[in-house]
């Protein structure tokens, strides 16, 4: 949902857009460029009434652009752990808010990272809020699914990966070594589970103020991935 979804799936993907939907009274630049693309990829679009755009929306903030996309592929877990280094790859624990997930995927993307590896009994779709705060930047990235990050941080580290967990209890991570491949995990809510626990090379935290508790999943991951990018600009 949104301008920016809706445009960069019609540019990077389009074979999976099905129908794209402007709300009545909707103009301007933004309008004319989808509609442009839609009429010249031949992709189905309509102009319907704010109400149904709601409705299909179904509570997600649209901005008068709204699109329907054929289920995303998902990337093998374990061909992302064949991407030669520098390779990092964010891996969600628990991680069930599809707000965080688009915006975990928007820094997977912004610092051009290996993959997103999504672990638990209840990942967040990708599409609706997900692809919306993903902004269009979706397709650029890989994102698996596996039931345990457990397993796949064992099967991580078996293929020559580090693996890191993020808490605010590790060491700053400006005195850690981030190596040219690495498995990055960060947890939800509860925290990464015990199983994912006994996989860790190490643990890394962000150096923050003292009355500030906690940063945000995404935000911490954005951090996370900059400083890891940073040490191995090869993008």
């Amino acid at each position: 949902m949104g301008f920016h979804a809706v445009a960069g799936a019609l540019e990077r993907e389009p074979s999976r857009v099905e129908v794209v939907w402007l709300g009545e009274g909707v103009g301007g630049s933004r309008a004319r460029q989808v509609l442009e693309l839609a009429r010249r990829l031949g992709v189905r679009y309509a102009v319907v009434p704010r109400r149904e755009l709601d409705k299909i929306a179904e509570g997600a903030a649209h901005n008068g652009f709204a699109a329907r996309l054929a289920p995303a592929p998902l990337a093998d877990a374990d061909d992302l752990l064949t991407t030669p280094a520098p390779n990092c790859l964010l891996g969600l624990d628990g991680v069930q808010d599809p707000h965080n997930l688009g915006a975990v995927i928007r820094v997977a993307a912004a610092f051009s990272l290996g993959g997103v590896v999504v672990a638990g009994p209840h990942p967040p779709p990708l599409g609706g809020a997900a692809a919306k705060v993903a902004a269009g930047t979706l397709p650029l990235v890989r994102v698996a699914r596996v039931g345990s990050l457990g397993d796949f941080a064992r099967h991580a580290r078996e293929a020559g990966f580090a693996v890191l967990g993020a808490d605010a209890q590790g060491e700053p991570v400006h005195r850690v070594d981030l190596p040219n491949r690495l498995l990055l995990c960060l947890g939800g809510e509860g925290g990464l589970r015990a199983k994912t626990l006994r996989f860790l090379d190490g643990v890394v935290a962000i150096p923050m103020a003292r009355q500030v508790e906690s940063l945000n999943l995404a935000v911490a991951c954005g951090i996370l991935a900059w400083e890891w990018r940073r040490r191995w600009n090869a993008a």
